[in-house]
């Protein structure tokens, strides 16, 4: 009967186990939405630094703005 108890104890720390692996790659899947989504809008701001860029050299003026550190 030992045997069985073994098999028991065994199974259920698999059990646990296999709990927090699921709940650690959903956690995992959650980060990497976010970083998905920070680096879609990193993106989205880089091509309009980009073009705001290509404006100026090609004579147009930037918007008059006061620098961040006033």
């Amino acid at each position: 009967m030992s045997s069985q108890s073994e098999d028991d104890e065994r199974f259920m720390r698999l059990e646990i186990k296999a709990a927090y692996l699921e709940k650690t790659a959903s956690d995992l899947d959650e980060v990497v939405l976010q970083q998905s989504k920070l680096i879609k809008d990193l993106v989205r701001r880089v091509e309009q630094l980009e073009r705001q860029l290509q404006a100026g050299a090609e004579g147009r003026e930037f918007p008059h703005e006061k620098p961040p550190h006033y």
